[in-house]
């Protein structure tokens, strides 16, 4: 028993590398889905160990956007995860006070909600997460859209909405 709980140790340990290297494939395959040249918002983006109740994050002030890839999640999915993020980061960049507020109203949002929730809290109920989720879809369609605070835009509304992020789509 203990000889081959020792043995199934070894093979895991043994296998770590070619995990580890599948992995980094993976991340490099997600990044190179992202069609823009996101290097120049000066945001680093690191993959780290998956994170229950978060998928990726943005933490504006480091410049940093983590990503924490579940071992099951397909090339696709994290693409999408690192442009909701992506579009925070747009956000921050470039979006003024009064940008966000036309931004709800196009949207159909109250523009009397605050932009951001809580630190550290899902998103998809705020007009931020909104924006992410919508710069998302904008890239990768609207499968994987999760907004709460108003529906995926539609193809036909995606033309009103590129304004928005024109520093990017010029």
């Amino acid at each position: 028993m203990l000889r081959s709980l020792a043995i199934a140790l070894l093979t895991m340990l043994l296998a770590l590398p070619a995990i580890a290297a599948d992995m980094a494939t993976r991340e490099q395959a997600a990044l190179a889905l992202i069609p823009f040249q996101w290097q120049q918002l000066k945001y680093d983006i690191v993959f780290m160990a998956p994170r229950p109740g978060f998928r990726a994050m943005t933490f504006p002030a480091a410049h940093r956007i983590e990503v924490y890839a579940r071992p099951q999640d397909d090339v696709r999915l994290l693409a999408y995860d690192i442009a909701h993020e992506l579009g925070h980061a747009i956000d921050m960049t470039y979006n003024t006070p009064e940008i966000r507020k036309r931004w709800m109203q196009v949207r159909g949002i109250d523009p009397a909600t605050p932009w951001f929730g809580c630190n550290k809290c899902t998103d998809f109920a705020t007009p931020a997460g909104d924006f992410a989720e919508t710069f998302a879809r904008i890239l990768f369609g609207p499968e994987q859209f999760r907004g709460r605070i108003a529906r995926a835009p539609t193809s036909k509304q995606i033309p009103e909405l590129l304004p928005f992020f024109g520093k990017i789509f010029a």
